[in-house]
């Protein structure tokens, strides 16, 4: 199993800092080559007393979005797999309400994102616009509803026809949400946003093992490396009783993934018609059917004690 990056140049603005993560647009190779060489350098020297230096986060939070599936593209995956869109995997948009707490809330506005990614990849439109609503009462509850403004809200509806347009808006909001909570100083929270967003992104994609082809196999062994780097941002953020029992119960992954390996290889980067760049290459995972259920099974304990 070859490590495949897609990078294409979308900046979007978070607050003071922007940097790009999978989206529309093109950019220059070397700009590729470059940001994919900075982040090879992030090492422990860069780590500050109290965690990891703002700059290292900022490294690494674009690391993470880069190399990992978002929830969009994971969702995406299952839907080129041919599998069917499962309803029932969904945490009910019905029960936001049940979260009354901030870091409860937090937790499921990562989920909802997931979720809201997977239904609009399969054109549930219905469905997807239930899952906004949902996102935008616990951004009320959050103090960060100016980013779901009625603009957007109005904007969804207007393109609630439109597959790629009600994609870039699902995807510029929930990283404009997470970035926002950070802007407000609850970096807690918003590392329950970017652990329980890739959580979710994960349940899914082993929803469908049965029908899953191999390159869906391929990119969950593939977000070992994803997830150490999701557990040593999130570790980097003050460790409040929610967020260290998350990362604590998501170990549990951690040692399943323990069964996947991993050989370094060098990357090569291609340009595609589209744009796009590809980095193909890179390191090699191997895991067999037993590591990958092992990984869903973990996975979907530390999911259900999210959004209960």
């Amino acid at each position: 199993m070859r490590f495949k990056q897609r990078i294409q140049a979308l900046p979007i603005l978070f607050g003071m800092v922007g940097f790009l993560f999978a989206g529309c647009g093109g950019g220059e190779a070397e700009d590729a080559s470059q940001d994919q060489g900075e982040q090879k350098e992030l090492t422990v020297d860069e780590m500050d007393p109290d965690g990891m230096a703002e700059s290292s986060r900022q490294n690494t939070l674009t690391k993470i979005f880069h190399a990992a599936p978002s929830p969009m593209e994971t969702a995406s995956l299952i839907q080129r797999s041919g599998a069917s869109f499962h309803a029932d995997a969904l945490n009910g948009s019905d029960r936001a309400s049940n979260y009354t707490t901030s870091d409860a809330q937090a937790i499921n506005l990562g989920i909802y994102g997931a979720d809201l990614s997977y239904a609009t990849i399969f054109e549930e439109n219905s469905t997807s616009l239930e899952y906004l609503q949902a996102i935008k009462s616990l951004s009320a509850e959050l103090g960060v509803s100016d980013v779901l403004s009625d603009d957007v809200m109005a904007e969804v509806e207007a393109n609630r026809n439109n597959r790629d347009a009600l994609i870039d808006i699902v995807s510029d909001t929930f990283y404009a949400l997470n970035e926002q909570l950070k802007f407000n100083g609850q970096e807690d929270l918003a590392g329950l946003v970017v652990a329980s967003g890739w959580i979710e992104g994960m349940y899914l994609a082993t929803r469908h093992l049965d029908e899953a082809p191999e390159e869906l196999k391929n990119r969950i062994a593939e977000q070992k490396l994803v997830l150490n780097d999701v557990m040593r941002l999130c570790s980097s953020y003050e460790q409040t009783p929610a967020l260290t029992n998350l990362l604590t119960s998501m170990e549990s992954i951690t040692t399943a993934y323990d069964a996947i390996t991993m050989t370094e290889g060098d990357g090569v980067t291609t340009r595609e018609e589209s744009g796009s760049f590809v980095i193909g290459g890179g390191p090699t995972f191997t895991a067999n059917d037993d590591a990958i259920a092992a990984i869903a099974t973990a996975v979907e304990a530390v999911r259900n004690g999210c959004v209960q």
